[in-house]
């Protein structure tokens, strides 16, 4: 007991009680409505949290004055973070959004927030810390560093090769088959990168010319596999020598290869055959790039080699994803704002100008020499709309006018309503055509609906987007596709499985290695054992690395590092299109998640000038 007096004032011992009792209670009601759905034992992060917050507030981090921010923004801060927690386990029971009402939530947020307030004071406490003795001396490739290099690049294809066994000749998912059907069946298309198309057309051609070692079509997809193997661990490799030269702590710098080697995610997306996988990688590479630009040795940023490197990087970007040139023409435009003063403006800026040169060049090149037709439609920009109106057509079609039935028949057609599924709009927008007129209507709908169920536009663009701000969330390995249901959706639609026969008569499975396929697809699989693992719980969910490029943030604002904001831009304005775009996936989260930790690793992870 005198041990507490001495430890607290009155004051602060009565705050640390009622807040302990408050999220307590708030706890159980939570657990006990759970528990009456039969869904208490998804609850893997939640009570992780708990208890992590009631921790943070025994340390006394309530009262931290000392940090980074006012304590009205921390709280506000705070306050944000616990109502999208709250909400989201509100909305994901169906039989508590039943009982419960809005008011309760709003209590429940305002008694769980001084816990996430606890739990930010000392996340930001420990930042600064970090910050202060924090040692940053970057430099460039060394004998010493190339050794560094083909040694993680060794250890990383090492661990890839385990599922290149596992699933020889390679995962055939996604939107493979579309694209086997573009190379062999209907001409090359816009809608997927042309430049993976191509390069999947190469591997096949390559597998062709060995067809004396095997059949064609497995050497080909095989060749594709290392392909992309190759690229994906010499990226990863190369983030490791940079964090060395970072003087980021050699253990977390292990940490990181053993990793990018072994954790099933980046080893299963090396042998899937999507654009996704070089995509993230190449967003991880132009992070670590510009990250350079803004806090590396300026002569050497300068310098031809960089350069030209960084150059090649931003077209590949381009080149990789067909969205991906309004995140980075947003980036240029943040860049150019906040650089402009810097000596190294015009040499970045021309660089800039000279890579969108470039893509143009190639990307027009490319339908060119293949004849490949602009299969653009409106609708794939149109999710956020067309899933508004499908809710409420869903929720309050008794309700509609002749008018909006009218104008809902203009766009869907005669009879039809939009099909409203939450986690993906997909199958909302589908029926959606480019005619001028159809767009027309669509809008004059969007805007009456939107007057009058302001409420529902909400909601549906929040479940739609659940994945990247609620980190209980299972929509995405369990609404999205019911034909791949898991975390990495590995598999494609058995009703296509005689097309993809016919597209790859070659293709089937490794067999021989059942076990292997076994653990990959609890890992990658509609179960999802990792659910149920602290740690792996936490650091799987997209949310996660959503929350951590906003930390990210917050620390380079409150150390007043703004230079460092810059490379978070380009990764902030991809989440943007990840927020309008049709669903949540790992795969589409991927890129965010690869780049956000390098950052952060790059940033944090330094070692203390005590330890030098």
């Amino acid at each position: 007991m005198g041990t507490i007096r001495e430890r607290y004032t009155k004051k602060e011992l009565c705050i640390t009680i009622l807040t302990a009792c408050a999220a307590l209670a708030v706890t159980c009601r939570i657990f006990l409505l759970l528990r009456a759905e039969g869904q208490l034992y998804t609850m893997g992060i939640f009570p992780l949290a708990v208890l992590a917050g009631l921790y943070c507030v025994w340390k006394k981090m309530l009262f931290i004055q000392e940090t980074f921010f006012m304590s009205r923004v921390r709280i506000v801060l705070a306050a944000v973070f616990t109502a999208l927690q709250t909400v989201g386990v509100w909305w994901s029971n169906p039989g508590m959004e039943a009982h419960v009402s809005g008011w309760e939530i709003c209590l429940w947020t305002v008694c769980l927030t001084p816990l996430s307030y606890a739990g930010l004071n000392t996340l930001l406490a420990w930042a600064k810390r970090r910050c202060g003795h924090a040692v940053n001396r970057a430099h460039g490739i060394s004998t010493h560093s190339i050794r560094d290099f083909w040694g993680a690049f060794a250890v990383i294809m090492l661990g890839f090769m385990i599922p290149f066994a596992t699933y020889f000749p390679a995962i055939m998912a996604y939107d493979v088959i579309p694209q086997l059907d573009q190379i062999r069946v209907s001409g090359y298309t816009t809608h997927h990168p042309l430049v993976h198309t191509l390069m999947i057309t190469l591997c096949l051609k390559a597998g062709e010319a060995l067809s004396f070692i095997g059949n064609a079509d497995r050497i080909g997809l095989a060749v594709y596999s290392m392909l992309q193997m190759t690229v994906m661990a010499g990226a990863f490799a190369y983030v490791y020598v940079f964090l060395r030269g970072r003087n980021v702590n050699r253990y977390l710098c292990y940490c990181y290869v053993l990793c990018a080697a072994f954790y099933p995610t980046h080893g299963m997306l090396a042998v899937s055959i999507t654009k996704d996988s070089i995509y993230a990688v190449l967003v991880m590479l132009f992070t670590v790039w510009v990250y350079d630009a803004v806090t590396g040795d300026k002569e050497r940023v300068l310098s031809a080699g960089w350069l030209t490197a960084y150059a090649a990087i931003t077209v590949l970007l381009l080149l990789f994803r067909n969205n991906s040139i309004y995140a980075w023409v947003l980036f240029v435009l943040v860049y150019g704002a906040a650089a402009r003063k810097s000596y190294v403006y015009r040499r970045m800026m021309g660089i800039h100008a000279l890579s969108f040169i470039l893509y143009l060049v190639l990307n027009m090149g490319l339908i060119q020499m293949t004849g490949a037709t602009n299969t653009t439609y409106a609708r794939e920009m149109l999710s956020v709309p067309a899933q508004q109106i499908a809710r409420v057509a869903a929720y309050h079609g008794e309700e509609l006018t002749a008018k909006d039935h009218e104008l809902i028949e203009a766009v869907w057609g005669e009879g039809n309503i939009p099909e409203y599924v939450a986690a993906i709009a997909d199958r909302s927008k589908r029926d959606i055509s480019n005619d001028p007129e159809v767009l027309k209507n669509l809008a004059r709908l969007w805007t009456s609906l939107g007057r009058r169920y302001p409420g529902e536009y909400v909601k549906a663009f929040m479940l739609k987007s659940k994945g990247l701000w609620y980190l209980e969330d299972t929509s995405y390995l369990f609404d999205v596709y019911s034909y791949a249901k898991g975390y990495l959706q590995i598999t494609y639609p058995s009703d296509q499985q005689e097309y993809m026969e016919a597209l790859a008569p070659g293709y089937y499975r490794h067999q021989k290695l059942q076990p292997l396929q076994a653990v990959y697809r609890f890992f990658a699989g509609g179960d999802a054992v990792w659910r149920y693992l602290p740690f792996l719980s936490v650091v799987m969910q997209p949310a996660f690395y959503c929350y951590l490029l906003v930390f990210y943030i917050l620390v380079c604002i409150g150390r007043k590092r703004y230079q460092c904001l810059i490379p978070a831009v380009y990764l902030a304005a991809l989440l943007g299109t990840l927020f309008l775009g049709p669903c949540v996936l790992v795969r589409y989260v991927y890129p965010v998640m690869l780049a956000v930790t390098g950052l952060a690793l790059a940033d944090f992870g330094q070692r203390s000038e005590l330890s030098l």
